[in-house]
């Protein structure tokens, strides 16, 4: 038996896809942005520990 292949109708009707819009904003790899996120928990749990005798 063949299948009939059915399509889809076309997309778009004037809405804009993610990819579409191009800005001019910095780029971040998803490994650059979970890098930063580590580096801030590292950051909060150093002055969990230590910003008491730090800043009084």
């Amino acid at each position: 038996m063949a299948r009939e292949k059915t399509t889809l109708p076309p997309t778009g009707a004037g809405l804009m896809r993610f990819f579409d819009e191009d800005t001019r904003a910095i780029k971040i790899s998803p490994k650059g942005a979970i890098a930063i996120v580590l580096i801030f928990v590292a950051i909060e749990i150093l002055l969990n520990v230590f910003g008491a005798s730090l800043f009084g």
